[in-house]
């Protein structure tokens, strides 16, 4: 698997509108639910990094992760779907802002 190339994962105008849940916010999400992750003091500190980032700062973040989860689902249109889980167990940061 290459790593040295970083893929856009943010949604196209077409996927935004295929998530559309009736009753939900107008708003919709640019990037697919789930690819959000959440770090407290604890885990800021643990990489080093200050909790005095703002909204908008860009982090460098490399990580390993485990499978822990995979789903195969083939339908009687024909339409696969397939779902990953993972836990990220590695990780490392870097403020991109300071480069």
């Amino acid at each position: 698997m290459a790593w040295s190339k970083l893929t856009d994962m943010e949604l196209s105008d077409d996927e935004k509108i295929d998530r559309e849940m009736p009753g939900a916010t107008p708003s919709k999400p640019d990037f697919p639910w789930g690819l959000r992750i959440s770090l407290t003091e604890k885990e800021l500190e643990k990489l080093g990094l200050d909790a005095d980032c703002d909204i908008g700062d860009m982090i460098d973040l490399r990580a390993f992760a485990v499978v822990t989860s995979v789903s195969k689902n083939k339908s009687t249109e024909g339409a696969d779907s397939c779902r990953v889980e993972l836990q990220i167990e590695k990780m490392a940061v870097e403020s991109e802002d300071e480069e």
